[in-house]
């Protein structure tokens, strides 16, 4: 199956699942071990403010390929039934990307931009300290 051919919407149902599990092994990895740390410090990762914040902080920094910032446009202005705010729609398109990734079997590149998306969250949230 050819991701290029595949609903965006698709690809970032899968992505959204491809981050929840690289924040939960992340977090688990650094020694949270109580459910209720787990969950409060995971929203710092899954939430939408923190996509929208990171995909426009790695545009900036132009980290993505040409092809990569492509995919995210392509979820990005997607229709959806749900709310259509700007953080929504470049939640979801963050999301389209790794979903776009996974299937083409770009781990390693997963990893690179999740080492980023890592970064640059436990530099806001030191910032709100």
């Amino acid at each position: 199956m050819n991701p290029d051919f595949i609903n965006p919407l698709v690809l970032a149902y899968l992505g959204d699942s491809v981050l929840e599990l690289l924040v939960r092994e992340y977090l688990i990895n650094n020694d949270l071990q109580k459910v209720n740390e787990l969950y409060q410090k995971a929203t710092h990762y899954v939430s939408s403010k923190a996509h929208e914040d990171f995909i426009l902080y790695i545009l900036e920094q132009n980290f993505l390929t040409e092809k990569e910032v492509g995919i995210f446009k392509r979820g990005r202005n997607t229709k959806t039934n749900k709310r259509d705010s700007k953080e929504h729609r470049y939640s979801t398109g963050f999301e389209c990307l790794i979903g776009y990734l996974y299937l083409n079997n770009q781990q390693e590149r997963i990893y690179e931009i999740f080492d980023e998306f890592k970064k640059r969250v436990n530099e806001l949230e030191n910032e709100e300290i």
